[in-house]
């Protein structure tokens, strides 16, 4: 007799649903450790993370387990959404399935996890008892002294591996009542490929070696003879064929044995470009995103390749990573704010800052407007907070950014650098300087206390060599009487990708002269890809730091120009 596998879809028990090869495969295979690779619009968090964290629910109720993030505030903007957002497309409902941020009606429709939780502050329960709690990793002290049972992540090309490393042990406990699942001490994470010129940490590329592949074979094997039992099962329920439906049941049972056992300690590494979703993305996905990223950021964004920049082609080349800080967000600002609030960004949030004093800010004007805020506090300038807006969004959208995160700011001063371009127009008063400093001191005509000292007013062009030779001597803190800068990891992060991203060019003119320049052809990008990507950022950054009274303590190539020399 024939075997029989065609399922009838118009059933009322059968769901038909869509899912890329790739979804299908980790679906399959169901490691204990899942590490994948991943271009955009793969789904990696409202679909891959979210069906796989259904299962390993559904596999250890009353478990505890882990969500981390490099950050409170990306994990609560961005993570989690997602992440609940792929549990309600797949039926799951806030209330039923589970709540956020307060303990839930235990006994009625909520069990409770294996120990009571301490506090429900960035937490979901889930109904069956599965307590997930939300870490950052720039502060895994709230990770410590707990227990948990599977450990999540995505964006992972964020996760530095060393503070990633500090939760690791708390992958433990419980085994005799969780040792039976797969995914006890397990991992699942995620992300784009990482792009280590702009800092990201590559950590999860090197899973690939942890990786038997013949045991994912075998996993995967046994999970499609399994699948195929389950077809010819639910065939035979739609007929009405009970002892063949019984024969199957059993045959299902030992081969779901055999999937488990060979499942045991298994580790996945998969990286995938975005075309595994070319059926439903189409080629219009692939063009528009050749044209909006650019051929350099498709290969990484779209396509998984690595790319890597080499160091002498830096226009940055003294920028190293002790130039960036990552303690520079107080998440207690954030304690106030549960899982699915809109998050208010904040001064209030900052450690390194004093709100008793001016800032300043560097800031660079076109149809993309670029805005570097800093404070001086004592041998360092903080770089603390970055603002941009792309046309048709003008100055005073850009102003209003400023004023609504540094509203709480009580010394409402602040120095303005900027690019000479600046003051073209003053005679009209219609420059962008002067737009910028009403924009910001006034709100619908009214003062709001603000008070913008422009600081470039008869400025002269400040030659790339110029900035060159000086960037680098600031930044290779050779001369003790400059600053220190330091940058935020997180609030500037278009910063940060900038700086490292330039690279020089190196012209010979007619004499044979050979001179330093930007390469500025990364801001012929579209608009939306300019933030990150283009030398943008870095001329805001330029015109903070190039002041006269900076370059007179460094002897750079050339003499100072940032000023006329009329008024030096």
């Amino acid at each position: 007799m024939s075997r029989r596998t065609r399922v009838r879809v118009d059933d009322d028990n059968v769901e038909a649903r869509f899912a890329s090869k790739a979804k299908m495969l980790v679906d399959l295979i169901a490691p204990q450790d899942l590490y994948m690779v991943a271009g955009r619009a793969t789904a990696k968090t409202s679909d891959i993370i979210a069906e796989r964290s259904m299962h390993i629910i559904h596999d250890m109720p009353r478990s505890y387990q882990m969500f981390v993030s490099d950050t409170y505030m990306n994990a609560m903007t961005n993570v989690v959404p997602a992440l609940i957002e792929g549990w309600q497309r797949k039926g799951w409902k806030e209330g039923i399935h589970f709540v956020t941020d307060k303990r839930p009606n235990y006994g009625k429709h909520f069990q409770m996890p294996y120990k009571p939780p301490l506090s429900y502050k960035h937490t979901i329960s889930l109904y069956n008892g599965t307590f997930f709690v939300l870490g950052s990793l720039d502060q895994p002290s709230g990770l410590a002294g707990a227990s948990y049972q599977h450990r999540y992540g995505d964006e992972a090309r964020l996760l530095k591996k060393k503070k990633l490393d500090r939760s690791t042990p708390a992958l433990r406990g419980e085994y005799a009542a969780f040792g039976h699942s797969v995914y006890y001490m397990g991992n699942t994470f995620t992300t784009d490929m990482p792009n280590i010129i702009l800092g990201d940490d590559d950590w999860i590329l090197n899973m690939e070696k942890e990786m038997n592949q013949e045991q994912i074979e075998l996993a995967l094997h046994c999970a499609l003879v399994l699948n195929e039992i389950k077809q010819e099962i639910m065939a035979n329920v739609q007929i009405g064929n009970k002892s063949e439906v019984a024969r199957l049941k059993k045959h299902m049972q030992r081969w779901t044995y055999e999937w488990t056992r060979v499942r045991k300690g298994s580790v996945f590494f998969y990286a995938i470009s975005s075309f595994v979703n070319v059926d439903i993305l189409t080629d219009g996905f692939f063009t528009n995103n050749l044209k909006a990223l650019g051929p350099e950021e498709f290969k990484s964004a779209i396509l998984s390749f690595r790319i890597a920049i080499s160091q002498g082609e830096k226009f940055y080349g003294a920028l190293g990573e002790h130039h960036y800080y990552e303690d520079g967000v107080n998440n207690t600002y954030y304690d106030r704010f549960s899982i699915l609030d809109t998050i208010e960004e904040s001064s209030l949030a900052l450690r390194h800052i004093n709100h008793e004093q001016r800032l300043e800010a560097g800031v660079d004007f076109g149809d993309m407007c670029s805005m570097v805020v800093a404070q001086p506090r004592g041998s360092y300038l903080y770089c603390l907070k970055e603002f941009y807006t792309l046309a048709p969004e003008n100055e005073l959208e850009l102003g209003k950014k400023f004023r609504n995160f540094f509203k709480h700011h009580k010394v409402k001063v602040l120095d303005l650098y900027y690019d000479r371009s600046g003051n073209q127009n003053s005679k009209t008063k219609r420059d962008w300087a002067s737009a910028v400093k009403k924009a910001i001191e006034y709100e619908n005509g009214v003062s709001t206390g603000w008070i913008v000292n422009l600081m470039s007013l008869n400025q002269s062009t400040i030659l790339q060599e110029e900035e060159y030779q000086f960037a680098n001597k600031l930044l290779s803190e050779g001369v003790a009487t400059l600053p220190k800068v330091r940058i935020d990891k997180f609030l500037c992060k278009c910063l940060k990708s900038s700086l490292e991203l330039t690279k020089i060019i190196v012209k010979t003119d007619n004499k044979g002269s050979r001179t330093i320049h930007k390469d500025k052809s990364s801001e012929k990008l579209p608009l939306a890809s300019r933030p990150m990507f283009s030398t943008n950022f870095s001329d805001a950054f330029k015109y903070l730091i190039y002041r006269r009274n900076f370059v007179n303590q460094v002897n750079t190539h050339s003499a100072y120009s940032g000023s006329d020399p009329s008024i030096i």
